[in-house]
């Protein structure tokens, strides 16, 4: 073998070398990534649950004021009632009267 063809030899080995540690280096990385990529989905999938739950709760925040408003306007209406049924018995009362 000549100094040339050994020189040769040597730099591909230390290319092949460089590219063995590279891709290596790659792995780590890709399973570094891979790792970091399936807390994250956990985490949205958790965020979403989450979500979900406040959603509802809101939701039914929201149905029990309207009924709590309505059972407010509820009680007014009565009262209201209430109060044309006396006026009316006090007009029958005054007709009567008469």
């Amino acid at each position: 073998m000549t100094a040339e063809q050994e020189r040769l030899l040597k730099n591909l080995e230390t290319k092949v070398r460089q590219t063995i540690l590279r891709c290596e280096e790659l792995e780590k990385e890709n399973a570094r990534l891979s790792e970091a990529l399936t807390e994250k989905e956990m985490a949205y999938t958790q965020l979403m649950a989450d979500m979900k739950a406040v959603t509802k709760d809101y939701d039914n925040l929201k149905l029990a004021k309207s009924m709590a408003g309505r059972d407010a306007e509820l009680h007014e209406a009565r009262l209201q009632l209430s109060k044309l049924v006396r006026e009316i018995d006090a007009c029958i009362a005054l007709v009567n009267e008469q």
